[in-house]
């Protein structure tokens, strides 16, 4: 609850940020949705709430923005916690407020854009199909923020910014190419291959990279 009082706190400066993300993201998802009216039941989702241009171009590229513009590493907070551990517990802290600032209005600005374009009836009988892959693309962009996060700890925010990019924009070239891209696997057209194939994958390499950050900031010379 401190690491959570102190990051909140120093958070005062940037508020006005996570707000103006917030409202973009917003009114990009509701937008993007009121915009789809006639395409087949199997290609709204990825038209609508997983719209691959938008998460690449405005999803993403917002939230490692919002990441390297407020984590910060204090020499004092590992001074008084008497430990680099402090910084894996600031790092988890701002991981989930950035996702949650950011996939929360995007969720809602598509699923208002939806409603008021009459496809209520379609969201029903896809929600269960809609969840799993908005699980899957919670996980897709967590792991480009834990990219994000090795990167600026092993060199500085520009470089970590443009290989969090460059991987985004190989992914999404990737998938648009209907190729095994592992960030953009949310959009698979097969169920099956996106909960058995795909899901794992991803799992395996969040857990990779949980491993490769927390090794970084133990063995970090600060």
């Amino acid at each position: 609850m401190k690491v959570i009082k102190q990051q909140w706190l120093l958070d005062t400066a940037v508020h006005k940020w996570y707000l103006l993300t917030a409202t973009l993201l917003f009114f990009g998802g509701c937008s993007n949705a009121f915009l789809i009216s006639n395409t087949q039941q199997s290609l709204w989702l990825e038209q609508t709430l997983f719209s691959r241009f938008l998460i690449f171009s405005l999803l993403i590229p917002s939230q490692m923005l919002l990441l390297l513009s407020t984590f910060r590493i204090r020499f004092q907070d590992i001074y008084i916690a008497g430990g680099r551990w402090i910084i894996w517990k600031q790092l988890k802290y701002r991981l989930i407020e950035i996702l949650f600032f950011s996939l929360l209005p995007w969720a809602c600005g598509s699923l208002t854009g939806m409603l008021v374009n009459g496809w209520r009836p379609t969201l029903g009988a896809v929600a269960t199909e809609a969840l799993i892959r908005c699980l899957y693309l919670i996980l897709s962009c967590l792991a480009l923020l834990l990219l994000t996060s090795f990167c600026f700890l092993i060199s500085n925010r520009i470089t970590a910014f443009l290989v969090g990019f460059v991987i985004n924009g190989l992914s999404f070239f990737l998938n648009v190419n209907h190729h095994l891209s592992i960030i953009y696997d949310f959009v698979v057209p097969e169920f099956a291959t996106l909960l058995f194939s795909c899901l794992p994958i991803m799992l395996g390499l969040l857990l990779f990279l949980l491993l490769i950050v927390q090794q970084e900031i133990s063995r970090k010379d600060l």
